[in-house]
């Protein structure tokens, strides 16, 4: 057997390398874009995973919010899908239901293309299949499975708290809010909304993806200056920790290890790695109560909350610290690694695969 994984060169990409790495136990697996577009070698299956992310040119669009993806594109596209639904098997794991930059008619199309060519799609939740089959009712043929996202426990994890807490100087007895990943703008209220939330003085914010913008002044030399001064306050505020740049995965456990809890600010997308990711480190997780998000929150149960209301935050924040001290993040963990194991995952998905070409 022989699969292809149709996606883009994305080195940091945590959970392809896992899963490449898992499904190479039952089957040759190649991880190559460009191998995608050449239709020459052969390949059982090809699995896809954004769409967006089929080539750089497609992903440059996605920063192009006013111009339309190029005829020529789309005909390269349809050859393509063409040509490897005649010589093999398309599936695609759905990570989003459109991409997070750019939710236009140009990437809803693309989106349904290749959907129209697809044999099996893969969910992380039962949510994700019903809006689907809501959003595409006319693609009957394809088959839905569920595979949960795998675990990170190939990351580094070298710290206990005391030793994270240490190593950022946060006070072993203060209470610590971590936000992963990249925070987009209009997430900012509400982070903060949960972290003044919390019901101590002693607190801090790890938020590693906030970034500060530069003002929009006209004088550069005081624009730079305002810009520098605000980049230094930051780095000296202890209690909000934001514009620390891109952490390097073997540092990641410092800062999500020095957490009480992990708070998702995601309320517009369907899925979020960051439950995988705080489960793996035995933190108890708190996101929006929609979705993919909550329907896995609501089954492990963690705290959600409505969004729009500030009520609701704050009781998912109380109720986090709850069951923080509950021991709550240790169930968290001992399910992630007992049913998210990347032996489990990469199983399940040889076995759809193995299936689909015995059909």
């Amino acid at each position: 057997m022989k699969v292809l994984i149709a996606c883009i060169s994305t080195p940091g990409n945590r959970y392809l390398l896992d899963l490449k790495s898992g499904l190479s136990t039952h089957a040759e697996v190649v991880w190559d874009a460009d191998a995608f577009w050449n239709c020459q070698n052969e390949f059982d299956i090809i699995h896809i995973h954004w769409p967006e992310y089929l080539s750089f040119e497609l992903e440059s669009y996605l920063y192009k919010p006013t111009e339309s993806i190029p005829n020529k594109i789309w005909d390269k596209t349809i050859n393509c899908l063409e040509y490897w639904s005649k010589n093999s098997k398309i599936i695609l794991t759905r990570h989003n239901a459109l991409p997070h930059t750019r939710k236009d008619e140009q990437f809803q199309k693309l989106y349904k293309l290749i959907y129209k060519y697809t044999s099996i799609v893969i969910h992380f939740a039962n949510y994700s299949i019903e809006q689907f089959k809501q959003w595409y009712p006319d693609l009957e043929h394809i088959k839905h499975v569920v595979i949960p996202h795998q675990n990170y426990a190939s990351l580094p994890n070298n710290s206990t708290k005391q030793e994270a807490r240490e190593y950022l100087n946060i006070d072993k007895s203060g209470k610590v809010m971590i936000v992963f990943g990249g925070i987009k703008d209009h997430e900012k209220p509400l982070i903060k909304k949960a972290f003044n939330a919390i019901p101590d003085k002693n607190k801090v914010l790890l938020a590693p993806g906030w970034k500060i913008l530069r003002r929009k002044i006209s004088y550069i030399r005081l624009r730079e200056c305002v810009w520098n001064f605000e980049v230094w306050m930051a780095k000296n505020n202890n209690r909000f920790r934001t514009n620390l740049g891109f952490i390097k995965e073997e540092d990641a456990h410092y800062y999500l290890n020095a957490a009480d809890f992990l708070f998702i600010p995601r309320t517009s997308e369907l899925n979020s790695g960051n439950i995988t990711l705080g489960f793996t480190f035995g933190l108890v997780v708190v996101g929006t109560d929609t979705a993919d998000i909550g329907e896995i929150l609501k089954e492990t149960g963690n705290p959600t909350f409505t969004v729009g209301n500030s009520k609701s935050v704050a009781n998912a924040i109380k109720k986090a610290f709850e069951l923080t001290l509950l021991n709550h993040g240790q169930n968290n963990k001992n399910y992630a690694l007992n049913y998210w194991d990347v032996k489990t995952i990469s199983k399940q998905y040889h076995d759809q695969i193995q299936n689909l070409l015995e059909s």
